[in-house]
């Protein structure tokens, strides 16, 4: 049982070594030092971020937990944080639900932009949500 263990840490401790290489390998953002752009991996929502944070604090006592592709999500930014993904690729499995807002023509994202990428990079399809639907 103790060699299905180490099995199991090494595996994860390499799928987080890989999943941190695909992080270094976007290309480089701005506003941070360590920035990388993910408007090349989703899409961009027609909808701001203001739109989505006032629809989403609007709507938020009707927030139901879902789990979605990650494909159907379209940020509201372009950059995040390298070093903050790959510290939560460590722990994705701990990390709470990221909030989305379903409007009519898609998925923006109010808040997890770094906790979808750490999905992404772990080579997740899909991811659990607090969803609000409008």
């Amino acid at each position: 049982m103790k060699h299905i263990k180490q099995f199991d840490a090494f595996i994860n401790e390499s799928n987080a070594d890989s999943a941190s290489e695909k992080i270094e390998s976007l290309p480089k953002g701005s506003t941070f030092d360590d920035a990388k752009r993910i408007d090349g991996i989703f899409s961009k929502s027609k909808h701001t971020w203001s739109e989505v944070i006032e629809a989403f604090e609007k709507m938020q006592k009707n927030a139901k937990s879902k789990t979605i592709s990650i494909k159907e999500i379209q940020i509201t930014q372009p950059n995040i944080q390298s070093n903050k993904v790959k510290a939560m690729i460590e722990n994705f499995d701990k990390l709470p639900a990221i909030n989305v807002v379903q409007f009519p023509d898609g998925f923006g994202i109010y808040d997890g932009h770094h906790r979808l990428l750490a999905a992404w990079a772990l080579g997740k399809t899909k991811i659990k949500v607090n969803l609000v639907k409008i």
